[in-house]
């Protein structure tokens, strides 16, 4: 891998994650109306996207567009500045948000969702054009499933959308890996690895939580983990809820779940704790792609940290329970 390229990316990543909002902002923008807020995020890092979009939107709606916009031009920059075989990699890295917006369209579509409604989750970050997404949600669901088919962005063969989702997650991970492994990253495709644990254990989590079938949380669980596969997870057949948030617990030293909390607060915890261990190790080893790993899902998550503050606040929800809930 191009060392002089990994150097260069690295002294534009450190600059762009100086510039990501820390805890003590989050907790002054709880503290002020939503109108406040709104003119705060306008005025800083984001004041190119609201200036953009104001022509075109109003208030919640308005943040929300241009920090997709913001996100798509930080995640775009990071494509374009990097080269070779990095460039595969985070190219590679990038595809989770196709397969998010494209499951975040084929969910909105089966539930009778509004174009609008689902437009506004969609991430403009990928392969896929903000613009062909948006075409997709004026279309019924099994045209758009049919066409995606078709363009070979969906695999055939699958009825049921739970088991559709889950076939393009495990897709996904076993490219990326392969691609990681195929180049020697090591270290990637251990941190790839402890991604897939955290994604399979919010799904234990929830189907243990619903009162599942154990064959159905088996069938759910991606085989790419480390720590929980569909291979391992016999040790938590028979479980209580209770019981299985132990073992989880027991998997990794700085999991703390509590299962008197929130499934909601349960799953942001574990999102807390994988994006804390990217910034960790994102700083052990700056001159590899785990460097930029960690400052995506940094930004990422500031992203959604935004959104919650802003609909939180229109939907008249606590400070304390806002805070609660983002991820810093």
């Amino acid at each position: 891998m191009d060392d002089d390229n990994i150097s260069y990316l690295n002294a534009r990543v450190s600059a762009m994650k100086s510039k990501l909002l820390p805890l003590i902002t989050y907790q002054k923008m709880l503290l002020m109306e939503l109108p406040e807020i709104t003119r705060y995020i306008s005025e800083g890092e984001y004041h190119e996207d609201v200036t953009e979009l104001a022509k075109s939107f109003r208030g919640v709606d308005l943040i929300e567009y241009a920090l997709n916009l913001n996100l798509a031009r930080t995640y775009q920059k990071l494509i374009t500045i990097s080269e070779g075989m990095l460039h595969e990699l985070i190219v590679g890295y990038m595809q989770r948000w196709d397969i998010s917006n494209i499951k975040a369209i084929l969910r909105g579509l089966q539930s009778g969702t509004s174009e609008e409604e689902i437009a506004e989750t969609l991430v403009p970050v990928g392969s896929l054009s903000f613009s062909y997404l948006l075409s997709l949600t004026r279309k019924d669901y099994e045209s758009v499933k049919g066409e995606l088919e078709k363009k070979k962005i969906l695999p055939v063969g699958y009825e049921s959308l739970q088991e559709l989702e889950t076939e393009l997650d495990r897709r996904y991970y076993q490219d990326l890996i392969a691609l990681a492994d195929d180049v020697g990253e090591e270290l990637l495709v251990s941190f790839l690895r402890r991604e897939v644990d955290m994604r399979n254990i919010k799904i234990m989590l929830r189907l243990v939580h619903e009162g599942a079938d154990f064959e159905l949380i088996r069938k759910e669980l991606l085989p790419s983990g480390n720590k929980v596969t569909p291979a391992t997870c016999e040790k938590f057949k028979g479980l209580t809820f209770e019981e299985v948030v132990k073992k989880i617990n027991g998997l990794y030293h700085d999991f703390e779940l509590r299962p008197d909390e929130p499934l909601t607060i349960m799953e942001q915890d574990v999102d807390k704790q994988h994006i804390l261990y990217g910034e960790k190790i994102s700083h052990l080893h700056m001159f590899t792609p785990l460097m930029v790993l960690g400052f995506i899902l940094r930004k990422y998550q500031e992203i959604v940290n935004l959104r919650l503050i802003t609909r939180g606040k229109q939907l008249d929800i606590p400070p304390e329970t806002i805070e609660r809930m983002l991820v810093v």
